[in-house]
């Protein structure tokens, strides 16, 4: 009796490997199961027909629809493990051919990080979160319900569209992602060698970051820093309503200190800031999370 008939195109070991484990435990209970590879063509076609008469634990129907749903499973898994690498590198290949090869490697690991920070999840076109896993799989298993072959790259192509979406999407954060975050270190190296080819106005810089989203600045003698130069930053950027982690820096910037030290980090949750700072200013800075100029300041605050 013919169970099934799988069409694919290419080598079909790593498939039968998935096939084999699923439908193993059929064997075990004496069920004659028979596998037969032929090819066609670019086609490879992988064919299972069982002996009727070996069925004796279930009614034929129940066992076709288990077999079925195993080799689902297999076919599923198959797809997420082996063909999805391939259809990321392809649209990478396909949409983002002008970036370099160490930057087409870097998109790959990042829309894979993203696939796996969103624990295989599908979001469909109607708005809801899916198991990427477990969408395949009903897939797969509805389609089986009324066939018994199935072209598996056809399969992909027409019936797995929001999967094959989803990845598009993935991909395209991944590359803005990358962008960014290029951007961003060309940003950090302008900034640093702006910061660079100044002449320190200050030796050193105490920067205390207290929990109300502000900070102070003292210099080496423990005084408040106030001079000319922060204040046409303050004035200039207070038009410009941007937040005070970014006074912070260009404050930082235009002082240019010959060392930083950055005190009570645990006061803010911007860890991007601190990492900015730490990036255009590389061996200057230092931070602490009490060290004994902090206690003293505090001291002498409270008096």
């Amino acid at each position: 009796m013919n169970l099934l008939a799988i069409s694919m195109r290419g080598s079909v070991e790593k498939l039968q490997s998935n096939l084999s484990k699923q439908i193993e435990s059929f064997k075990g209970e004496g069920i004659l199961i028979n596998e037969k590879v032929t090819e066609e063509g670019h086609h490879h076609i992988i064919q299972y027909n069982v002996n009727i008469q070996s069925i004796k634990n279930y009614p034929i129907s129940d066992f076709i629809n288990i077999f079925k749903y195993c080799t689902a499973n297999a076919i599923s898994e198959y797809i997420l493990g082996y063909e999805e690498p391939r259809f990321i590198g392809r649209i990478i290949s396909e949409d983002y051919a002008y970036f370099e090869i160490k930057e087409k490697l870097e998109l790959q690991k990042k829309a894979f990080d993203l696939l796996d920070d969103e624990s295989n999840t599908l979001l469909l076109s109607e708005g809801e979160f899916r198991n990427r896993k477990t969408f395949i799989l009903e897939k797969i298993v509805d389609y089986f319900n009324n066939n018994t072959q199935i072209d598996l790259m056809g399969f992909v192509t027409f019936r797995l569209k929001d999967y094959l979406m989803e990845l598009n999407e993935v991909v395209e954060r991944a590359a803005e992602d990358l962008l960014v975050n290029k951007e961003y270190s060309e940003f950090i190296k302008l900034l640093k060698y702006f910061v660079d080819i100044q002449e320190p106005k200050v030796d050193l810089v105490h920067v205390v970051l207290n929990r109300e989203n502000s900070y102070e600045l003292y210099d080496k003698n423990n005084n408040v820093i106030e001079n000319e130069y922060l204040k046409d930053v303050a004035t200039e950027i207070k038009d410009r309503n941007i937040n005070y982690e970014d006074i912070l820096i260009s404050s930082l910037i235009t002082i240019a200190p010959s060392e930083i030290f950055i005190h009570q980090v645990s006061n803010t949750k911007n860890h991007e800031m601190i990492k900015t700072i730490g990036g255009i200013f590389i061996d200057k800075v230092k931070t602490c999370e009490g060290c004994e100029w902090c206690t003293l300041k505090l001291e002498v605050k409270k008096e």
